[in-house]
């Protein structure tokens, strides 16, 4: 029995699963014969653009993406990976102005504002970074990376309180993420808050058992409480995961002095 002719969404469809699936030259050949088929085709277009972009070939990446703003001027998709094609190629002034007529369309497409946020901060401008990651969270409360760039930032920028803020609301979204109990850990021994440093790096490291730098920092903080005991343990218990870490070592002979 004949397959059933197959037409532009059934094409662009499985186009899109060919992507999922990491068979990209499949999808190649899916979208370009869904465009040979549909006029108005600015959703393979674009398509096709993510697939040249997954290969690096970022000129023809932004040659489709391009096609596909020719048929629908207002579609943000294409609008928003060209701003990523061009952030891959270091044009952020470019990949900005892409980004800008995204959230100017529709100010809740929040991967928009979270790139401005990172083009922004790549520039070196953390104030206008953090604004538009406060953009991305206020157009997506669970947006979790955006809160963590927003939670980095302001630790770069020793405004420590409100990088706590930002690293427990991730906490709030996910328990599972020893990354984000490290930084806040971090943030907390800057500030003297031992304790809470404490607590942190020790869940930090109940995820990953092997996070070295989480140890070394719990065996900085016993040290500064003046419990050599647990200090010189976890100084110990990093060595075994890196014998030749120097910092270890320096901190086991600081408690023989």
């Amino acid at each position: 029995m004949a397959e059933p002719e197959k037409d532009y969404e059934m094409l662009n469809i499985e186009g899109v699963y060919a992507i999922l699936n990491g068979e990209l030259e499949k999808a190649i050949k899916l979208f370009e014969e869904a465009i040979k088929m549909e006029e108005n085709c600015f959703e393979s277009l674009c398509n096709l653009g993510k697939v040249y972009l997954l290969q690096e070939e970022y000129e023809k990446a932004i040659e489709y993406f391009e096609k596909s703003l020719k048929k629908n001027p207002q579609f943000i998709e294409a609008l928003h990976n060209l701003g990523v094609t061009n952030s891959r190629m270091m044009d952020l002034d470019k990949a900005i102005s892409y980004y800008q007529k995204v959230v100017a369309i529709n100010e809740k497409y929040f991967e928009s504002w979270f790139n401005l946020g990172n083009s922004y901060y790549e520039k070196g401008e953390l104030l206008v970074a953090i604004r538009y990651y406060k953009k991305a969270v206020e157009a997506n409360p669970n947006f979790a990376d955006a809160y963590f760039n927003l939670g980095n930032t302001y630790r770069e920028m020793q405004q420590y309180d409100l990088a706590k803020i930002a690293y427990r609301e991730i906490i709030k979204l996910r328990q599972d993420d020893a990354t984000v109990y490290y930084n806040l850990g971090y943030v907390l021994q800057i500030s003297d808050d031992l304790e809470g440093a404490i607590k942190n790096y020790l869940l930090a490291i109940n995820l990953d058992e092997k996070y070295v730098k989480a140890m070394i920092n719990l065996g900085i903080v016993y040290q500064s409480k003046g419990d050599k005991t647990e200090a010189k343990d976890w100084f110990e218990k990093t060595l075994k995961i890196q014998p030749e870490l120097e910092i270890a070592k320096n901190k086991l002979q600081e408690l023989k002095e």
